[in-house]
C-alpha cells in the first residue's frame, strides 16, 4: 500500500471516529435530557398517588381544620363567677370569726367581717356606725350594704352575707349560682313565707345571697345612696328603714318593692340547699320541737322529714358552734372513704 493511500485512510477513519465520538456526546446528552424531561412530567402524577391521603386521614386532618374554624366564644371556659362574702360579727364573737377565716372563709373569693369596732383578734374588720345590739341587726345590715355599694360593688358578682355561726360550702354555692344570671336583681337562700311579703324572703341565718343589681337598687333607690330621706321609700311602703326590727324579713320586704326577683334555691328534688337551723336540729327534730314552729308554719315550701330534709348538696348550715366550724371543714374536706 502506497503512503498516499495510507495517509488518505487514516484520514477517513479519523473523520468518521470524529463523527461518532460527536454523535454519541449528542445521543447522550440527548438521552439524559429525555429521562428529565420524563421525570418532570411524571413527578406530579407520582407524587399525588403517592403523597395522597388515607380516607381516616383526610377525615381527620378535616377535622382538626373543621374544629379549629368553629371554635367559638360557646365553647371557651365561662369566667368564673366571684363571690363576696360578708360576714356579720361583734367583738365578743371575733375569735369566731377568725375561725371562719381558717375554715370555709378562705374560699370566698373576696371575705368581709361587719363589725362595730376592730381590735388584735380580727383588726380587719369593719367598724359600722351603729349601736351593735341583735336588736340593731337590720340597721346593721342596711350600713353593710351601704359600705359594699360604696367600696366593693365591682368586686364580686355575688354577694353573700353570713352570720358568724354559720358555715357554707362555697363549692356547692357556685354549682347553685351557676344556674342563675348574675346581671339580673336576685336574692336567693332559704324562703320563708309572710303576709307583707308575697313573694317570701330570705332567712338570714343561713344566709342569703344578692346580686349587684339588687344591692344597687337597695342603696340608691331604697336608701336614697346614703342622702337623707325619709324612713320610708313612699309614703304607702312598707319598707321601714329604720335601725330595729327583724333584719331578714324587712330586707325582703324592701327587695320586693324594688323588683328584686326571690328565687327557688332547692336542688334538682326539690330539695333545701339552706338549712336555717343546725343540721342536728333538721334531720332529728325540727318537725317535731315546739321549739321550731316558725320554721313549720312559715316556711314557703314543704318541709321533709329527717335525712331527706337537706340536699346532698346543701350550701349554708346555720347555728354552728365554735369547735364545729372545724368538725364540718374536716368532714367536708378532709375525710375520705377508702376504697377497696
Amino acid at each position: 500500500m502506497t503512503p498516499m493511500i495510507t495517509k488518505y485512510l487514516l484520514e477517513y477513519y479519523k473523520r468518521r471516529l470524529c463523527r461518532c465520538f460527536f454523535l454519541s456526546r449528542k445521543f447522550l446528552f440527548g438521552f439524559i435530557f429525555g429521562i428529565l424531561s420524563t421525570l418532570s412530567l411524571f413527578t406530579p402524577i407520582l407524587l399525588s398517588c403517592c403523597l395522597r391521603p388515607s380516607a381516616e386521614q383526610f377525615e381527620s386532618s378535616s377535622s382538626l381544620k373543621i374544629l379549629a374554624l368553629t371554635s367559638t366564644a360557646s365553647e371557651i371556659p365561662k369566667k368564673r363567677d366571684r363571690i363576696l362574702c360578708w360576714i356579720t360579727t361583734s367583738p365578743k364573737m371575733h375569735s369566731r370569726a377568725q375561725l371562719i377565716k381558717q375554715t370555709w372563709g378562705k374560699r370566698c373569693d373576696r371575705l368581709l367581717f361587719m363589725s362595730s369596732i376592730k381590735d388584735d383578734i380580727l383588726p380587719e374588720a369593719i367598724p359600722l356606725p351603729v349601736v351593735d345590739t341583735y336588736a340593731n341587726l337590720w340597721g346593721k345590715t342596711q350600713e353593710a350594704l351601704k359600705y359594699i355599694y360604696r367600696h366593693h360593688l365591682d368586686d364580686a358578682d355575688w354577694f353573700y352575707k353570713a352570720d358568724d355561726d354559720t358555715f357554707a360550702v362555697m363549692e356547692n354555692m357556685r354549682y347553685l349560682l351557676s344556674h342563675f344570671n348574675s346581671s339580673l336583681p336576685l336574692h336567693l337562700g332559704f324562703k320563708y313565707q309572710h303576709p307583707k311579703v308575697k313573694n317570701g324572703f330570705m332567712s338570714g341565718g343561713s344566709g342569703y345571697i344578692l346580686t349587684r343589681e339588687a344591692i344597687r337598687r337597695f342603696v340608691e333607690i331604697a336608701l336614697g345612696n346614703g342622702k337623707l330621706r325619709n324612713s320610708r321609700i313612699t309614703q304607702d311602703s312598707n319598707c321601714v328603714l329604720d335601725h330595729e326590727g327583724p333584719e331578714d324579713l324587712n330586707l325582703g320586704i324592701c327587695l320586693e318593692e324594688l323588683n328584686v326577683t326571690v328565687g327557688d334555691s332547692r336542688d334538682e328534688k326539690k330539695v333545701e340547699r339552706f338549712l336555717p337551723w343546725s343540721l342536728e336540729d333538721m334531720i332529728c327534730g325540727h318537725l317535731k320541737n315546739s321549739g321550731f314552729w316558725y320554721l313549720r308554719e312559715f316556711s314557703y315550701y314543704p318541709l321533709r322529714q329527717d335525712m331527706k330534709c337537706c340536699s346532698p348538696y346543701a350550701v349554708a348550715f346555720h347555728y354552728v358552734k365554735d369547735y364545729q366550724l372545724k368538725v364540718y371543714e374536716y368532714l367536708i374536706y378532709r375525710l375520705r372513704l377508702y376504697n377497696h
